[in-house]
């Protein structure tokens, strides 16, 4: 009995430890509907990270990896109360890249339905078709579009251009091929969320240069629109708050040098020491902005900030198919209907903004902005028992953009 007594003595401090460490430990960001649930769902993730470092550095196997097997091993577990035929689903290859086709099932079958093309986020190395498949299946029901969830290739074992090219590939033969879809080649939409956002953003202007049908709108979801300024108001506010646990600077530099195969340090991107003062100028030139923020202004002097010369990467992080966000006016200027989702609680909330205003200074119409009180990441969260509203607002919110754009084409 005493044995007993002693291991249950010793369960309840582990047990006991991990919630603190995990679980109390966890910062709100700010006012949210259901702060336990975050609560819950980034102390989990901080703790699935840590044992899959424990695990990486026994076995060599590295930790995204496993986060990745272990998020996509729920998928066909999932509890589903909302699926009830409404939208098929299948798995097949475009072009050697695993897609995932959603066809609503309210629609006649000689009616050409539009088409979404998606980009899943997880900066470049996480996520898939499997982590977003729910709020794919609700875009597919809530418009009447088919929908075509992209599995592009993830880094680090490819690098910068290979997951844009999987992602320009799966639409250029959709385009070509609408006919094996049943979709309206004249109503192609892009969108992502987070990296996959920015991946909306630059395969639509490389099917603008090739000439395809014009596509008719894209949906950005607090997109990744950037990796050259790690400074930004939003970074400065939110990245202490270690949102879901995932967004820290030791991920986020990965997110960095995996993708562009480059070998910038914490230190150097969360302190902007990857740049010279003729980068940083460069930089707000290319957003029109001709006066720094003083709060910036102040930060540098304050902090020492900035190098004398460039990183030898940072010439990299200046493309416009790396950060859309610094292309071209005469780009931006014809960039079609798009809808932003921003998130307040995120780190890429100025990415958004910015984007929005350098648009808006360009006069390009049909433009639409919004921002919900939720933290980054929420759209792989509408699933039983971790669904958040605010995933569904912006479901429900991105689906009526779509079916007011097809409505005005008619």
């Amino acid at each position: 009995m005493g044995s007993v007594q002693i291991l249950l003595s010793i369960v309840t401090v582990i047990l006991t430890a991990i919630i603190v460490q995990y679980y109390v430990a966890v910062r709100i960001p700010g006012p949210m509907v259901h702060p336990i649930k975050y609560r819950i769902i980034s102390g989990t993730f901080a703790f699935i990270l840590d044992i899959s470092r424990f695990f990486e550095s026994i076995t060599g196997f590295p930790y995204y990896k496993l986060l990745n097997i272990i998020v996509d091993s729920f998928d066909p577990i999932k509890i589903r109360p909302f699926d009830h035929g409404q939208v098929l689903y299948n798995d097949q290859f475009i072009d050697n890249v695993l897609v995932r086709i959603y066809a609503p099932q309210n629609v006649s079958s000689t009616f050409l339905s539009p088409v979404i093309i998606f980009f899943h986020g997880g900066g470049f190395f996480f996520g898939s078709i499997y982590s977003h498949d729910t709020m794919n299946y609700h875009m597919s029901m809530y418009t009447g579009a088919t929908v075509i969830a992209v599995n592009y290739q993830l880094t680090p074992h490819v690098h910068y251009p290979t997951p844009l090219e999987d992602g320009i590939k799966v639409a250029r033969y959709v385009i070509n091929n609408y006919q094996e879809f049943n979709i309206d080649p004249t109503n192609v939409f892009l969108s992502g969320d987070s990296a996959g956002g920015g991946m909306a953003v630059v395969v639509e202007r490389h099917l603008r240069r090739e000439h395809k049908p014009v596509i008719r709108g894209v949906l950005l979801l607090y997109p990744l629109l950037q990796l050259v300024n790690f400074r930004l108001s939003s970074y400065r506010t939110y990245l202490p708050y270690r949102l879901l646990s995932l967004l820290r600077e030791d991920i986020l530099v990965q997110v960095t040098n995996f993708y562009i195969n480059t070998t910038f340090s914490d230190d150097e991107l969360f302190n902007n020491r990857h740049l010279s003062q003729d980068d940083y100028k460069n930089f707000f030139s290319k957003l029109n902005i001709s006066n720094l923020d003083q709060e910036i202004t102040d930060d540098i002097n304050e902090h020492g900030l900035l190098s004398k010369a460039s990183h030898p990467d940072t010439w990299k992080l200046f493309d416009e198919n790396v950060s859309p966000l610094l292309a071209d006016d005469e780009i931006l200027r014809n960039t079609p209907a798009t809808f932003i989702v921003a998130c307040t609680y995120d780190v890429l909330l100025s990415d958004a903004q910015l984007y929005f205003n350098r648009l808006q200074q360009l006069n390009v119409t049909n433009i639409m902005y919004r921002e919900y009180a939720i933290f980054h990441g929420v759209m792989t969260f509408v699933d039983f028992p971790v669904a958040f509203n605010e995933a569904f607002d912006i479901i429900n919110d991105s689906a009526q953009f779509v079916v007011n754009i097809t409505t005005l084409v008619k």
